[in-house]
């Protein structure tokens, strides 16, 4: 199955989420960054001030690397695809930015950062993420879209208030 193509076809919710969930890693790491491009658009937040967005992933479809690290967001920044990754070590955390292609590259992703510590010395943290932890990252990319798109009719109660 294409999901570049059969993610934007006139099919109800169910269905959609259904085909995302059936995929195999291979598929789902398949996704081209032009339809992540067009998720970005479709269901992204714009930045304060700017023509950036974002697509922030919510905690319940939050995935990272089982490790100290979590898939936080996808952005289209000066017309370049970038990721966002939350990171904790040590004592404190903080969130970095990496290429779309550099992430989603084929093989594992090793990326790292540095920081100073409390007496002035280098310290360096390390963070992977293998080839499924990428395809969940994407996967959640895929969940989140459709979830967004189609809010009314993923909900439990289809939209409907309750009284």
């Amino acid at each position: 199955m294409n999901i570049n193509k059969e993610l934007f076809r006139r099919y109800g919710a169910a269905r959609k989420m259904k085909n995302v969930m059936e995929l195999s890693e291979e598929e789902v790491l398949a996704t081209s960054p032009a339809t992540v491009t067009r998720i970005i658009k479709e269901v992204g937040s714009k930045r304060y001030k700017s023509r950036d967005k974002e697509l922030r992933i919510s905690s319940e479809c939050r995935t990272g690397n089982n490790w100290n690290s979590n898939f936080e967001e996808v952005g289209i920044y000066k017309k370049k695809l970038y990721v966002s990754l939350y990171l904790q070590y040590s004592n404190t955390d903080t969130s970095i930015s990496e290429e779309y292609n550099t992430f989603f590259a084929s093989g594992d992703y090793r990326g790292f950062i540095e920081y100073m510590d409390r007496y002035g010395g280098k310290q360096t943290e390390y963070l992977t993420y293998s080839q499924s932890q990428k395809a969940k990252a994407m996967r959640s990319i895929l969940i989140e879209y459709i979830q967004r798109k189609y809010y009314n009719k993923t909900t439990k109660n289809n939209g409907k208030d309750e009284e």
